[in-house]
């Protein structure tokens, strides 16, 4: 993603060489690894200012391939970081440059101050491009000159934009977490930030790992979401492995086929810069191309900070994610010849402070131990108060629910006894309703059965007075001198 001048770092490293050969004749030597880590950065930084100094002054030794690698200077800036970093940390063979891709089916890109002044009025035109990674901040103190201008003019062209840092092992991963929050703000960013990690050189692999999350927690922190981790497939396999596997990770991969996709052991990846060499309108020279993985889109890489979660400042931020001095700050921790010129011999006031510091460490604890046990009695008779009063409260609701059903018993026996009395006193009235109802019954039929003997009679009387009255008339006809039939039925 950065590159130095390739002849100026060639020109270096073959001095560098030639000073290394020629010193342990002077019995001067060059210091072990390990040594060089350890010193502070001041004076590693310092060393290398005098080893350049020592390499332009004998510029005439350069080698002659020189001339033939500055005539492709322009077209090498963006190689000379990836080779002499696989040169120098894997030992590989060189990178040769892959031509632009066959498959132009990109969907964003990144850019740094290597791409010159971008017309991103004219790369706007490019639908295909979803995002922009611009390049912020390298090792602690320095912004790439560009930054600004890219993240304004981006994002005014209407690109969704973030920013990476590159991590190099020439000073603490506190002071470059302070250069990239310091220059990177959080309102401006629209995707995760990205840690870009491409060199080991003075750092063990754990030291590496260690280093590296220890940078991580603190983005982490200040930012509100994990960061992507940009690296390229070898280096991720041999330094970094399962140690970031839950981290976004954006692979580098140069191919022309579609079909050759990074493979980091099962690790799981969201972004692919897969060309090295692309082209787009707007941008002179070649521009780093990426893609998505199957699966993931833009959606994947969108700063949002966690919710609810409340800002940190880069101090706090620093001070949650202290490294370990054995691993991550190797380079700030001072020689130990200069340990040894610190440490005092201990004094009689010395000891003395250590006695009353003991004293009052010992009056602390008593204390502590006092209040606590007056705390526990406290909660305990507290305890004991609420537990009677539950008691309490228990009794009084077991009483008032017997209380209760026995009230509900009664109420429920009254009502058997109402209803008891209220059948019985239904039964005695349909009796008296039967009773009166025969009564009456009996009653209409003897009167029915006097009448009936009452009109015989009077028919019976009716009957012997007409025989009586005929009986008179015969007499009187007989005595008139008249005829008597006496064939008739009523002579007697």
């Amino acid at each position: 993603m950065d590159y130095t001048e390739l002849h100026k770092k060639t020109i270096i490293q073959y001095l560098a060489i030639i000073i290394m050969l020629l010193l342990p004749a002077t019995g001067l030597g060059m210091p072990q690894q390990k040594d060089d880590i350890t010193k502070p950065t001041r004076e590693r930084v310092k060393n290398d200012n005098k080893k350049q100094a020592a390499s332009k002054n004998q510029k005439d030794q350069k080698s002659a391939s020189d001339k033939d690698k500055k005539d492709d200077k322009k077209d090498d800036k963006k190689d000379d970081k990836v080779d002499s970093t696989r040169k120098k940390d894997e030992k590989a063979a060189p990178v040769k440059r892959v031509p632009p891709p066959a498959d132009p089916n990109y969907n964003g890109i990144d850019v740094s101050k290597h791409q010159g002044v971008i017309k991103w009025d004219v790369v706007k035109k490019d639908h295909k491009i979803q995002y922009v990674y611009i390049k912020a901040t390298e090792g602690s103190d320095r912004v790439d000159e560009q930054y600004q201008y890219n993240l304004r003019n981006a994002r005014k062209a209407g690109f969704k934009v973030g920013s990476y840092h590159y991590l190099t092992n020439k000073s603490s991963v506190t002071t470059q977490f302070k250069n990239f929050a310091t220059n990177a703000p959080r309102d401006e960013q629209d995707l995760i930030p990205v840690i870009d990690v491409e060199v080991c050189r003075q750092w063990s692999p754990q030291q590496l790992r260690d280093s590296l999350m220890v940078f991580a927690n603190m983005l982490e922190d200040y930012y509100g979401c994990k960061p992507i981790i940009y690296t390229y497939e070898s280096f991720f396999k041999k330094y970094l492995g399962l140690a970031f596997a839950d981290y976004p990770i954006f692979i580098a991969k140069y191919s022309r086929s579609a079909d050759d996709r990074p493979n980091i052991n099962g690790v799981k990846w969201i972004l692919w810069q897969y060309s090295e060499s692309g082209t787009v309108n707007g941008i002179n020279g070649y521009v780093d191309l990426g893609r998505f993985n199957k699966g993931h889109s833009l959606q994947d890489i969108l700063y949002r900070p966690a919710k609810g979660k409340p800002r940190v400042s880069v101090k706090d931020a620093v001070d949650r994610n202290k490294p370990k001095p054995t691993t991550a700050t190797l380079m700030e921790q001072p020689a130990q010849s200069d340990k040894a010129k610190e440490e005092k011999k201990p004094t009689a006031n010395d000891k003395a402070k250590a006695e009353k510091a003991k004293a009052d460490k010992a009056k602390a604890d008593k204390e502590k131990a006092e209040k606590a046990r007056a705390e526990k009695e406290k909660a305990d008779k507290i305890k004991a108060n609420k537990a009677k009063a539950d008691k309490a409260k228990a009794d009084k609701e077991k009483a008032e629910k017997e209380k209760a059903e026995k009230a509900k018993a009664e109420r429920e026996k009254a009502d058997k006894a109402r209803a008891e009395k209220a059948a019985k006193e239904k039964a005695a009235k349909e009796k008296r309703k039967a009773d009166a109802k025969k009564a009456r019954e009996a009653k209409a039929k003897q009167s029915k059965a006097s009448k009936s003997s009452k009109s015989g009679a009077m028919m019976r009387g009716a009957a012997d007075l007409s025989k009586s009255q005929r009986n008179d008339s015969i007499r009187s006809a007989q005595y008139k001198g008249r005829k008597i039939n006496k064939s008739s039925a009523d002579n007697d």
